[in-house]
């Protein structure tokens, strides 16, 4: 394993675009909304433009080690780390987001770069709609439920499925799971707030 790659991807992951998005309107998106720096606060308190400018750096993040590294033996774990660099940044005081966007960044890598060569993922209609499905799925029920956390566990819980069921390795599948537990325990006072009625809702 390469170590210096290791520490590259966390540094990369830790670049958190919503605290530099925010200030371009002077604010300091830690201590507006709900407090999270992520896309969907983002969208809350700034509006579509500055969120989708977010999104896309956030899902690069996840994306980069698998477009550079589509080969490498332990890349699965540039990608964990991109991800706990997103959640606990270094240079944010270890306040980051909740890992969703640069997880499906990692999603999209695995599935659309498709490094391990799974056949179900070579199909030409898996990559036609394997992105739009998904993101109809979450856009249905943020539509339904107008509640982010909602969306997104259940997106990330739908996609990583995909990626255990196709991919067999032990330690990809362990990661994945580490991931998704991670991202739970993040949304956990999202859950709170939703079980007694208080949660924010779009």
């Amino acid at each position: 394993m390469n170590y210096f790659l290791l520490i590259l991807f966390y540094l990369i992951g830790s670049i958190n675009f919503a605290y530099i998005v925010s200030k371009f309107k002077n604010i300091d998106i830690s201590k507006s909304g709900s407090g999270n720096p992520g896309t969907s606060n983002v969208m809350r308190t700034m509006g579509k433009k500055f969120a989708v400018l977010v999104l896309i750096g956030d899902l690069s993040k996840g994306l980069l080690p698998v477009v550079l590294l589509p080969n490498d033996d332990y890349l699965i774990f540039y990608c964990f780390v991109a991800i706990i660099g997103h959640i606990f940044p270094i240079f944010y005081g270890l306040n980051g987001g909740k890992g969703v966007a640069t997880y499906i960044g990692v999603y999209i890598g695995f599935t659309q770069v498709n490094p391990f060569d799974v056949s179900t993922f070579d199909s030409l209609y898996f990559q036609i709609f394997n992105i739009p499905i998904f993101g109809l799925i979450y856009f249905l029920i943020i539509k339904l439920s107008r509640v982010s956390a909602i969306a997104s566990i259940i997106t990330v819980g739908l996609t990583s499925i995909m990626l255990i069921a196709n991919i067999s390795l032990l330690e990809f599948r362990v990661v994945i799971v580490i991931i998704n537990l991670l991202i739970l325990v993040k949304h956990s006072e999202n859950l709170k707030r939703l079980l007694s009625g208080e949660e924010n809702k779009f």
